[in-house]
């Protein structure tokens, strides 16, 4: 599906005028400190404001690579759309997981696309 007016989220997520927010499958993008999961220690985030700003800034400039398509493969607990997304033909999963401090995260990635998609 083509994601119109795309605007970043954070490092793992944007939102579509059309789609609403969609959340990259298998990765986990660095969290600011004053996040929820951050101040409440919620699971294994990592939490530095310098490595979710550089991950939130390479979401920015990848979505300006082109026209951005959504392959959502479910939603998640916040109704957010899951999925592999494209800009300018380039897969946005794979792209960010060269951005420091983002990781993939196998139990986040439903049927194991993003570890076929990105050679893992």
């Amino acid at each position: 599906m083509l994601c119109l007016a795309a605007t970043v989220i954070d490092g793992d997520g944007f939102r579509c005028r059309n789609l609403g927010e969609v959340r990259l499958l298998g990765i986990d993008a660095p969290d600011y400190q004053r996040s929820r999961p951050c101040r409440q220690g919620f699971g294994d985030h990592v939490c530095s404001d310098h490595q979710a700003r550089a991950a939130k800034e390479a979401m920015q400039s990848a979505l300006r690579l082109g026209p951005v398509r959504v392959e959502t493969v479910g939603r998640d607990r916040y109704g957010r759309r899951l999925g592999m997304a494209y800009a300018g033909g380039v897969n946005l999963n794979c792209r960010m997981l060269r951005v420091s401090g983002v990781r993939y995260i196998a139990r986040y990635d439903n049927g194991r696309r993003v570890r076929r998609a990105c050679g893992l």
